[in-house]
């Protein structure tokens, strides 16, 4: 059993190859994966289903992630749930942006199972 057995994760990117290699990555480790194109899709998949980590591309065409995880932190249903933020930004950009966001952790794009398996770790008790 691997650490995304069995989890439930969400992925928000308005990049659909993203959305596709995520699927097949966080899938292979054993992992229910639910995506979303927009933030609009977003609130419908979360109103419907509460994911065990949450996902989030920072650089949306309507809301940056940094900004959507601060709202998210804010709501006391949602708060609890673990929130990565994902970007092809430079290190140094996430880093400034990190703390403000709320985010529990932040990793740089292209995802691969050694720094999601690593990150995911961190996250959940």
């Amino acid at each position: 059993m691997t650490t995304l057995d069995k989890l439930t994760i969400l992925v928000l990117d308005d990049n659909p190859l993203v959305l596709k290699l995520a699927r097949a990555l966080l899938e292979r480790e054993g992992s229910s994966v639910l995506t979303a194109a927009s933030w609009i899709e977003f609130n419908h998949v979360l109103a419907a289903n509460t994911p065990d980590v949450i996902f989030l591309d920072v650089n949306l065409p309507s809301i940056k992630g940094n900004r959507l995880s601060e709202v998210l932190k804010s709501q006391s249903n949602k708060k609890d749930i673990p929130i990565i933020l994902i970007s092809d930004l430079p290190e140094k950009s996430l880093e400034e942006m990190f703390p403000s966001s709320g985010a529990d952790a932040w990793l740089r794009k292209p995802l691969t199972r050694d720094k999601v398996l690593e990150v995911i770790g961190r996250v959940l008790p």
